[in-house]
């Protein structure tokens, strides 16, 4: 795989921007991950499991 993707031209740059992309989408996600609030975590964990009264349901 490697010998194909060094017969492209500009081949280099185009792995060192999604290698930076990725790590730019990491960092955002560990930040945000860090500075959620306790309260914002327990209600995102419990999403999936409680029903909400205003689900459409009448």
């Amino acid at each position: 795989m490697s010998e194909l993707i060094g017969y492209v031209n500009g081949a280099d740059v185009l792995l060192i921007i999604s290698l930076v992309i990725f790590m730019i989408v990491f960092v955002v996600a560990a930040i945000y991950m860090i500075t959620i609030s306790k309260d914002t975590c327990d209600r995102l964990s419990h999403l999936p499991l409680t029903e909400n009264e205003n689900n459409g349901k009448e």
